[in-house]
C-alpha cells in the first residue's frame, strides 16, 4: 500500500505595513509565536516588501490566516475622474509603503482602485493605498475561506473593504470600528490571535472575549467587530 501523504500545515501570514513608521519587533515575535504554536507555517511580510503588487498576490498564497498589521483609513485623497466629480465612494483604504507617483499605476488611480494617502503623523509622505475596487478587480485568484485580520484604524469603519474580502472569497473579516492607537492595537491582536488558534475560538467567540478582556481604544472608544460570509 501507498504511504499516507502527511497533510500539509496550514498557513498564515503577517503583512507589517505599520513598521513603516511604528516598528514592533516584540509584537511580530509573539504573534508568530500564537500561529506557529497552533501549527501554522508563517509567512512574514516587513514594511518594505508592502507594495501593491503584494496585496494584488495575497489571494493567491492559499493563507488560511492574514493578519494585516497595516495602517488603514476612510480619509484619503481621492483621484482621476472621482475628484474632478467630487465623488468619493466609501473606503476604507490599507496603506501600503509604496511612495505616492501620479504617473504610476495611472488605470488605478483613474478607476479609483487606489488613492494618494498619508498617515497620521507631522511630514508623513504620501503612500499609495488600495481600497475595495481593487480587492474585486485586480486581486489575483481568490482566498480559500481565509480568516483576515485588519490591525488597523477605521478597516470596519464603513463595510465595503470588508465586503469586497468576502466576496473575493475571504470567510471572515475582523476589525476596529473607528480609530485605534497602535498599542492597544497589539494588545488585542495578541490576545485575538491566541484566542482563534491556540485557544480555538470561534471568529465571532475570540472577538467577544478580546473586547471583554481588552475593552475598547481607551482614547478613541473604538470596538472591534466582524463580518462573515453567509452561507447556505
Amino acid at each position: 500500500p501507498l504511504p499516507t501523504p502527511t497533510p500539509s500545515p496550514p498557513k498564515a501570514a503577517i503583512v507589517d505595513q505599520t513598521g513603516f513608521s511604528f516598528p514592533s519587533p516584540e509584537f511580530i515575535e509573539e504573534a508568530k509565536g500564537y500561529l506557529q504554536k497552533a501549527g501554522y507555517r508563517v509567512d512574514f511580510y516587513p514594511s518594505e516588501e508592502v507594495t501593491v503588487d503584494l496585496y494584488r498576490a495575497l489571494p493567491e498564497k492559499g493563507y488560511s490566516l492574514i493578519l494585516l498589521q497595516s495602517h488603514s483609513t476612510s480619509e484619503v485623497v481621492a483621484g482621476g475622474k472621482w475628484e474632478k466629480e467630487g465623488k468619493y465612494p466609501p473606503g476604507p483604504f490599507l496603506f501600503t509603503t509604496e511612495l505616492y507617483d501620479k504617473h504610476h499605476y495611472l488605470r488605478l488611480q483613474v478607476d479609483d482602485q487606489i488613492r494618494a494617502s498619508k498617515l497620521f503623523y507631522e511630514d508623513s509622505p504620501m503612500l499609495f493605498a488600495v481600497g475595495p475596487r481593487f480587492v474585486r478587480k485586480s486581486m489575483e485568484s481568490r482566498f480559500e475561506d481565509t480568516l483576515i485580520i485588519i490591525g488597523g484604524c477605521q478597516s470596519m469603519a464603513v463595510p465595503d473593504l470588508a465586503q469586497a474580502f468576502l466576496d473575493r472569497g475571504a470567510s471572515v473579516v475582523i476589525g476596529w470600528d473607528e480609530m485605534v492607537d497602535l498599542s492597544h492595537n497589539n494588545r488585542a491582536m495578541l490576545y485575538l490571535l491566541q484566542a482563534l488558534t491556540v485557544d480555538g475560538l470561534s471568529p465571532e467567540k475570540a472577538v467577544e472575549e478580546t473586547m471583554e478582556e481588552i475593552g475598547p481604544d481607551p482614547t478613541y472608544g473604538c470596538s472591534l467587530t466582524l463580518l462573515q460570509r453567509e452561507t447556505g
